[in-house]
């Protein structure tokens, strides 16, 4: 999945039962599980809006072995950064919206807005995206591998795009993201990628000496 959700406006869409209700949140970087936090609390404390909770906040997550100096730790890396998905019954079966349950979580610390809707309403993921989503998070399960870290400084190879095959030296590591800044000297000036860890390959010592041969 290219995005953590589908947006698809002026898109008839049927409203799932309360059960199947999911919506996109949208939260500060890297301040996803305080924002589940914060949610968790006010589940627990409003009643009223607790009851409407189908399952609990998801942070979509892979069990990655990261190398460090030589040395492979397990790590959870989050799917989606910036993002949390919420199982709740915002609507009823006329399709109305709980308001007082909507402007709470909205409220909530580190909650920016819900991330899909229609005139400023949020709308629940179509069904067959959040089946997508299911078999997603299911098949990362699955297929965890092994992710060696990059540093500010050091020089990789790019891998596709219109940069295929040239030389970059990382400005900027996003581990949770795992994405990195890069920089490619072409025709005298430097030019900035955002690109994913499978992008680039680092290269190797013996690469970097015969470049500088």
């Amino acid at each position: 999945m290219s995005r953590p959700y589908d947006r698809k406006s002026g898109t008839a869409r049927v409203i799932p039962e309360p059960k199947d209700q999911w919506y996109v949140l949208h939260v500060l970087s890297n301040k996803e599980r305080r924002a589940v936090e914060n949610l968790n609390r006010l589940f627990q404390e409003d009643e009223q809006v607790g009851a409407l909770v189908q399952s609990p906040p998801l942070v979509p997550t892979q069990k990655v072995e990261e190398v460090r100096n030589g040395k492979k730790y397990v790590v959870d890396r989050k799917l989606y950064p910036g993002y949390v998905y919420l199982n709740i019954g915002l609507r009823r079966a006329d399709g109305s919206l709980d308001n007082d349950a909507w402007y709470k979580i909205q409220a909530v610390d580190s909650v920016i807005s819900f991330a899909c809707g229609r005139n400023k309403e949020p709308l629940p993921m179509a069904v067959r995206d959040v089946q997508k989503l299911m078999e997603e998070i299911e098949r990362r399960k699955e297929n965890s591998g092994i992710v060696v870290l990059y540093e500010v400084g050091d020089e990789v190879m790019v891998l596709d795009g219109a940069f295929q095959d040239e030389r970059a030296i990382v400005e900027m590591v996003d581990r949770e993201a795992g994405r990195l800044r890069v920089t490619v000297q072409m025709f005298g000036r430097t030019i900035p990628l955002d690109l994913d860890y499978s992008q680039v390959r680092k290269l190797q010592e013996d690469e970097e000496a015969a470049d500088k041969q």
